[in-house]
């Protein structure tokens, strides 16, 4: 190495410390904004996370809050119908949350679902007496206008040892196809009205003497055109009073109406004296997410959730193409002790069956 070379590379130094000095600084303050970026992005990223999560959780409270709303508005008697997908719904908020680590917003997440729970809990926690024997068992069955198949109903209803068989939407085909399968000779009495075409039809079959007391078929004075006949039914063991049930379907434009049928069965039950047993039975079209069906349960025992049966679906089974998710049809009783209660789907029929076998008080 000459001396110019030493004296070049001598003087070149500076240079380089200067330009890594100034590349470090450049360096330094590209990394810093990056980082920054990077960490502006995240931040960003969470509060979208957050905001989510929250519209969310804000929707499923609505909809869930609806259970409290007495309204004939058309929508509102929908959505009152989803509350079991309200639940299910914030379960799986609830997972998504703590997998996105968005611990703060678990906390009203939780909380909601707390109160979801303690509504939907009575509905899995059993009060019926297995042990005690049955001296009453009573089926309701909607036939879907006289379609249904006549002889799975008569298969589940002497599978079941049903003593009382109520039939909405009864036609006189559906009679007699029953009849065919067995149902003149299983049932010695009938009463009430069966039509031709129409969902107004009502029949009541029975092993036990029965006694009118009033045929129900006053659309004036049920709020309903269907046909909800009164009956005394006397079993060996006492008198059990039977009351059908049928409001008109909460369809756009008959919302007032149904809620109108409601409201009369439940005058009929603070009419009917508390002394004696009673069971009304039937296709309420509404279930325990409808205020006014509420209000007409209130004191009385519905035999499915009497059993603990939770989610209990009975419609719609046929002719829509949703899934059963939701409860229309209902065994509600006072002054009786459920012993059992099931539901039964048979063929070319929207409805399932229900049934329910019950203990008279010792006398």
């Amino acid at each position: 190495m000459t001396g110019e070379d030493a004296d070049g590379a001598g003087k070149s130094l500076p240079v380089d410390q200067r330009g890594g000095r100034r590349g470090g600084r450049r360096g330094g303050r590209r990394g810093g904004r990056r980082g920054g970026w990077r960490r502006g992005s995240g931040r960003g990223g969470r509060r979208w996370l957050d905001l989510a999560i929250g519209l969310v959780l804000l929707g499923l409270v609505v909809v869930g809050s609806l259970r409290w709303v007495d309204s004939t508005a058309y929508p509102v008697v929908v959505l009152q119908t989803t509350g079991p997908f309200v639940v299910v719904g914030l379960g799986l908020l609830v997972v998504a949350t703590l997998l996105l680590r968005r611990w703060w917003m678990l906390i009203p997440v939780v909380a909601v679902l707390a109160v979801a729970a303690t509504v939907a809990a009575p509905a899995f926690r059993a009060t019926t007496s297995p042990k005690s024997d049955a001296d009453l068992t009573v089926m309701a069955a909607n036939v879907w206008i006289g379609s249904a198949n006549a002889d799975q109903l008569m298969e589940a209803v002497r599978y079941h040892s049903v003593d009382v068989l109520v039939l909405t939407e009864a036609t006189p085909a559906m009679l007699r196809r029953l009849d065919e399968a067995g149902a003149g000779d299983y049932f010695s009495r009938r009463e009430g009205v069966a039509r031709s075409g129409t969902f107004t039809g009502t029949m009541v079959l029975s092993r036990y003497p029965v006694t009118v007391r009033d045929l129900g078929a006053d659309p004036a004075r049920e709020r309903t055109p269907s046909v909800e006949p009164e009956l005394d039914v006397a079993t060996k063991r006492g008198t059990v009073r039977l009351k059908v049930a049928h409001p008109r379907a909460p369809l756009p434009g008959d919302t007032d109406e149904w809620r109108a049928g409601l409201r009369a069965l439940q005058t009929w039950v603070q009419a009917a004296g508390s002394g004696e047993p009673i069971v009304l039975a039937g296709d309420f079209n509404a279930g325990f997410g409808h205020p006014g069906f509420r209000d007409l349960a209130d004191g009385l025992d519905d035999a499915q959730r009497a059993d603990g049966q939770g989610w209990v679906r009975t419609w719609p089974f046929a002719g829509q193409r949703l899934p059963a998710y939701v409860q229309l049809d209902h065994l509600l009783s006072r002054g009786l002790t459920v012993v059992a209660a099931g539901q039964v789907a048979y063929n070319h029929a929207d409805h399932a069956a229900v049934w329910a076998s019950y203990a008279l008080p010792a006398r």
